[in-house]
């Protein structure tokens, strides 16, 4: 039986063409460290890490390729966002407003950030639909308020927030707009400038087309003074001195950089400049088609296909809870065992949507999420698996 992935939202598989090979040949051919040393194979390492900023520089129109940092992953991204502004900032008391679409890796930071005595947060509750009312967060702002956080896209519900209205939002307050673009990067057009994103961050892993072990912080220069450092080690410069101010983009990438994740990153994101984007409009219109014609499954997000409003990642429950196959678990079981669709069920790593959505009693959603390297097939097999799965639970 042929295996569907659709969890996109996770991370990308397969790999575009190219992406795998790009970490072979740097690990048979090249192998070397960057900024560690001026060997040939040195500065083909290093010159791979620019090419890697250079690109992500021209996707999200970052003024400078100083203003790039490689972390791990998303979740280390922003991280490094949360707890540089908290400690390092010197506009106290310090109020970040955020909202209840967040991923763990926004709630968390700022839930132990809160414990520390760093700062103070508050969470604006999103519609039923998984969008945020810029209404309610102008309400939650408070006089010591400093930070305003926002995810593009839920990774759960796929809505696109209003980001413009948001970016202006800040600017009027004197905030710093803070973004995580983990699902939207890659699958929707991002300018830091023209958004007025003061912080970006998001996963190189998924719409971005790399491997895992990739993420990328952006931070606009006129901040990057105010960030306190998470960790400091091996910087491949300055290498007598232990003490004094290190760069921000050095102190970020500490240790060994991982190029051959971000070999793989440069290869992906190359891929995208050159590829046909994936008909995922279509694709939203086949599936929610199918979601409508279920008479035991209800979408939990926007019905709508297009992608300024919904990407493509789609969040199921039992219209039913006393039916067969009533937990998301149950029907991502299901799905994986009759038809090797591989979809993700529970919480998502969003500890309050659930809230807001009414999910949170059943254990959260079923997901299935498409992205570049999805297929018409897979498409159709997600369909079909779809029927099979009402049809079940009626019986």
């Amino acid at each position: 039986m042929t295996r569907h992935y659709l969890d996109h939202a996770a991370t990308t598989w397969p790999k575009p063409p190219g992406v795998v090979e790009a970490v072979v040949e740097y690990q048979s051919r090249c192998g070397a460290p960057a900024s560690r040393g001026l060997y040939q194979s040195g500065l083909e390492a290093n010159q791979i890490v620019l090419e890697t900023r250079r690109a992500i520089r021209d996707l999200f129109r970052i003024p400078s390729v100083d203003d790039i940092a490689f972390c791990s992953n998303g979740t280390q991204a922003l991280n490094e966002a949360i707890f540089g502004i908290a400690y390092g900032t010197n506009r106290k008391p310090l109020h970040v407003v955020t909202t209840s679409i967040e991923h763990n890796s926004v709630l968390r930071p700022l839930e132990l950030a809160a414990a520390r005595g760093w700062l103070e947060w508050n969470a604006v509750e999103c519609s039923s639909s998984g969008m945020v009312d810029p209404d309610d967060v102008i309400q939650a702002i408070q006089p010591h308020t400093r930070v305003l956080i926002i995810s593009h896209v839920s990774n759960v519900t796929g809505t696109v927030q209003k980001l413009h209205d948001l970016s202006r939002i800040a600017k009027s307050r004197d905030l710093i707009f803070v973004v995580d673009a983990s699902q939207s990067a890659g699958y929707l057009p991002v300018d830091v400038r023209e958004l007025g994103i003061d912080i970006l961050a998001t996963a190189g892993h998924k719409g971005l087309c790399g491997m895992l072990g990739t993420g990328v912080l952006y931070v606009r220069s006129e901040l990057q003074n105010q960030m306190a450092p998470m960790m400091i080690g091996g910087t491949g410069e300055s290498s007598d001195r232990i003490d004094g101010d290190f760069p921000w983009q050095a102190r970020v990438e500490s240790g060994n950089q991982n190029v051959p994740a971000l070999a793989s990153l440069l290869a992906g994101l190359k891929w995208k400049t050159r590829t046909a984007a994936a008909p995922f409009e279509t694709w939203n219109e086949q599936i929610l088609a199918t979601i409508r014609g279920c008479e035991n499954l209800r979408l939990v997000g926007l019905d709508s296909i297009r992608t300024t409003d919904r990407l493509p990642v789609f969040s199921l429950v039992a219209k039913r809870p006393n039916n067969l196959l009533q937990t998301p678990q149950e029907m991502a079981m299901f799905m994986d065992s009759s038809n090797r669709l591989e979809c993700r069920a529970g919480f998502h790593c969003a500890g309050m949507i659930h809230n807001s959505l009414g999910t949170r009693e059943q254990g959260g959603t079923l997901r299935l999420s498409l992205g570049c390297t999805t297929t018409q097939e897979d498409v159709d097999a997600a369909c079909q698996g779809l029927v099979m799965l009402d049809q079940m639970m009626s019986s």
